[in-house]
């Protein structure tokens, strides 16, 4: 019987919103450069492959606080070598993360309040296991999430992260659940499907695009499909 439902929270919660882009370009505005959307768009593919790379090679970044905050300031000051900026690059990176501690740079999902609501009136407890850092609890506080949220576990917080079933098992004893009471729910098959599927626990895929037909989990299209099927 399931007792526990523990969450992912990028793209499975929330998303970033504006654009990342647009948030770099409105900070780089504010600092005094001259940069558009257009001139950060292009940059983009190679940031993200940036990411990934540093991810395959050594994903632990997500187990420290400080190299989870660094990865995103590398990233930032990539893009403001693409847009040909020179001073204050340092400033600017730390001045682009900022902004992303801030609830306004977030937006979440419409089901996701209706299908928090609808677990709590039927008695689960509800947890967060997400690949971030130190600062989950405070955003999720901003973004008025948190009074729905038993535990918040952040890996960099931690030190452990997806797909390391570590990071389940710390969640689980948090809330007094064994592996047979839980489910978690995430939107990658890798991190959150295998991850939870390793501690024991139900993995259950968010395809909110209908693109995953290969996952080997289950799968729902909407988070409120979950208050009817536990």
């Amino acid at each position: 019987m399931t007792k526990a439902v523990f969450f992912d929270v990028g793209q499975t919660l929330i998303f970033d919103d504006p654009s990342v882009p647009e948030v770099f370009a409105r900070v780089a505005q504010r600092m005094g450069h001259n940069v558009s959307v257009r001139d950060v768009e292009p940059c983009m593919a190679d940031v993200h492959a940036y990411y990934q790379g540093e991810y395959l090679r050594d994903g632990d970044f997500w187990c420290v606080h400080e190299r989870a905050v660094q990865i995103w300031l590398d990233m930032y000051t990539m893009m403001a070598d693409y847009c040909g900026i020179k001073r204050d690059v340092g400033t600017l990176a730390q001045a682009v993360y900022d902004e992303y501690l801030l609830p306004q740079n977030w937006s979440i999902y419409p089901d996701v309040n209706a299908c928090f609501q609808g677990l709590k009136r039927r008695g689960f407890s509800l947890g967060i296991v997400s690949n971030w850092a130190a600062t989950l609890e405070d955003l999720f506080r901003k973004l008025g999430l948190l009074p729905y949220i038993d535990e918040v576990v952040a890996s960099a917080a931690v030190g452990y992260r997806k797909p390391d079933p570590a990071i389940f098992e710390v969640a689980m004893e948090r809330l007094g659940v064994t592996p047979e009471d839980s489910v978690h729910v995430g939107d990658l098959p890798e991190a959150d499907g295998a991850g939870a599927a390793a501690a024991g626990i139900r993995p259950i895929i968010i395809d909110r695009n209908g693109v995953l037909d290969d996952c080997p989990y289950e799968r729902i299209s909407l988070l409120t499909d979950l208050v009817s099927m536990l």
